[in-house]
């Protein structure tokens, strides 16, 4: 063994393959090997999770929570849930359950260890990474029709227009600022009346990732770009923890690429690809604490930081950062506190600048006791279960009964994941629309790293043949049944919005008006370019007071939508009034 490699196993200790509970049953002994029963117990468990899911989702359809209403303006978690879910998660119970009965008739392999190095693996890892980027692409037209769904997309290319005008802020021209206040989502776009300006409320690197490809008329590429980059990283990272197994690596991109999360995450422009990429691109210069690239680790944390909103990278980083104190690696220390100390205020300032006022209602959307949350959470990990390549939550579980077991990095990828979920047992809002978890999404390397601590788990438990096979089973599964799924949930449900919306921006008129109140989730077909110069100019008609009228009737021809006109083109605009109880007491917030 060379120097280098003594150095990384000296680093990254790992546990044996072959576990001391690999005794089989006594001769005669009908029951399941004791190696295997604990496996069978959490496939089942997590079975009879996704039943429980079900039922409820089930339900969520009996109740206005649950129902695409104009009269409730925040409840598409819900919807979603409701809608999407009892297909989505009787996937994996069945997998879960057919995954159980082949351990318990299947006995005992363990010890028995399958080629370990297989040829080729980072040419296989590049062309993986090909695939993604090509699946995304396609599903961002296909899946998504080239629309981003929701306002925090939609921000991100707002702010990006404005980059590329060499501006930080756009100004309201004069015509318009009596009514800027319905040109936009104010909660999103935050306007200064002092200078008449306005910008997006979110941090800033990914807005200038999508300016640099918007600039070249390509911005639906960066999100697959991006998936691209983390599947080489979290390849990379494997590769580093497990020097001595590529089979592992290839488990970890197996397991990622075969994600319906990760897949359609990638087809939106949403920033959360964008935390994924730069938390797995940090995690693999992190695993490698003997190169000089690990020092790179804080710049690219400083970078994740700034992307959009500062919490994602922190409680992505922060056990791991720790972990550099408890060891006392001083010079490790020494370097990473200067330089994320210097972003922290580096962003801080673009705060205080470019998002006044931001800070005044943070406060409000945390609880210490919100009743809600339990039952958000649980359907927020029954996302992740069923949003994940097949094979991962039960990996995942075996990996986290291993924790005293493991290495440090693998122990901290735990700790992440625990951290970024249960961090938002105190937070006050659902993540409305998702497709998975989407507020967990920046932790996915470190969900894959544990699994793959579980695969070497379960290769000591059954032999690493079938654990293999489990897991390319449980990828092809996901791959040719749950994508395909839920791609055609996800194209179902943003239709009638990118439709819609079509219609409106190639209307001839300078002006369309419409009451966001005759259609569900309308209001975020509320987009207009930052500087106001392209045509139509789209408006909301609520609430207009005589002056945002008066400069509306200057500014040139106008068209106004109607109930009718929005039912015709596909758009929720059906008032239910079916239901006896109050939508407040079912699990909407207010």
């Amino acid at each position: 063994m060379s120097s280098v490699s003594q150095t990384r196993t000296a680093v990254l200790p790992e546990f044996p393959l072959v576990s001391s509970e690999t005794k089989i049953g006594g001769i005669g002994e009908r029951s399941a090997p004791i190696s295997t029963r604990h496996p069978v117990r959490i496939l089942c468990g997590l079975a009879v999770f996704c039943l429980i899911g079900i039922a409820f989702s089930l339900w969520l359809r009996t109740v206005p929570a649950g129902n695409p209403d104009p009269r409730f303006l925040f409840n598409a978690f819900y919807v979603l849930f409701a809608r999407h879910e009892p297909a989505g998660l009787a996937v994996v119970a069945v997998f879960s359950l057919i995954a159980a009965v082949g351990l318990l008739r299947g006995g005992s392999a363990a010890g028995r260890q399958c080629d370990q190095n297989p040829n080729r693996a980072g040419l296989l890892c590049i062309l993986l990474a090909t695939v993604v980027f090509v699946l995304a692409a396609i599903g961002t037209q296909i899946v998504f029709h080239d629309y981003a769904l929701t306002a925090d997309e939609y921000l991100a290319d707002f702010q990006a227009n404005i980059f590329l005008h060499g501006k930080f802020q756009a100004e309201v021209p004069s015509a318009w600022v009596s009514a800027e206040r319905f040109l936009n989502l104010p909660f999103f776009v935050h306007y200064f009346p002092a200078n008449h300006s306005w910008n997006s409320g979110y941090l800033p690197v990914y807005a200038a990732m999508r300016a640099v490809f918007q600039g070249v008329g390509l911005q639906g590429l960066l999100n697959p770009f991006l998936a691209a980059l983390t599947v080489l990283a979290v390849y990379g990272t494997a590769r580093n923890i497990w020097p001595e197994s590529k089979t592992n690596a290839l488990v970890a991109i197996g397991l990622l690429v075969s994600s319906s999360q990760f897949l359609v995450m990638s087809m939106t422009s949403y920033s959360m690809p964008a935390h994924l990429a730069l938390n797995a691109i940090w995690l693999w210069l992190y695993s490698r604490p003997d190169r000089g690239w690990f020092y790179l680790a804080p710049l690219v944390g400083v970078l994740a930081i700034g992307l959009h909103q500062p919490i994602v990278h922190a409680l992505f980083a922060l056990p791991f950062l720790l972990r550099l104190v408890l060891q006392r690696r001083w010079r490790a220390v020494l370097i990473f506190v200067p330089i994320y100390l210097a972003g922290c205020a580096l962003w801080f300032a673009w705060r205080a600048r470019y998002q006044l006022g931001s800070s005044d209602g943070i406060g409000s959307i945390f609880k210490i006791l919100n009743p809600r949350m339990p039952i958000i959470q649980s359907m927020n990990l029954l996302l992740i279960i069923g949003w994940a390549s097949l094979a991962t939550p039960f990996l995942a579980v075996l990996g986290a009964g291993q924790f005293f077991k493991v290495r440090a990095i693998i122990q901290d990828s735990f700790l992440s994941c625990l951290l970024t979920f249960g961090f938002y047992f105190f937070f006050y809002l659902d993540q409305a629309h998702g497709w998975g978890y989407r507020y967990f999404h920046g932790a996915i390397a470190c969900f894959i790293i544990v699994a793959v601590a579980g695969f070497n788990r379960l290769s000591a438990l059954v032999g690493q043949r079938r654990a293999v096979t489990f897991v390319i089973v449980g990828a092809a599964t996901s791959f040719l049944v749950q994508l395909p799924l839920r791609c055609w949930q996800v194209e179902r449900f943003v239709r009638p919005y990118a439709r819609t919306a079509s219609v409106i921006h190639s209307m001839r008129q300078d002006i369309v008006a419409f009451d966001w109140r005759d259609a569900w989730y309308s209001a975020d077909l509320m987009r207009n370019d930052p500087f106001l110069e392209k045509r139509p100019v789209i408006v909301s008609i609520v609430y207009l007071t005589p002056s945002a009228i008066a400069a509306l009737e200057k500014n040139g021809t106008a068209r106004f939508l109607t109930h009718d006109d929005l039912t015709r083109l596909g758009m929720f605009t059906t008032r239910r009034n079916d239901y006896a109880r109050d939508p407040l007491r079912l699990g909407m917030p207010p």
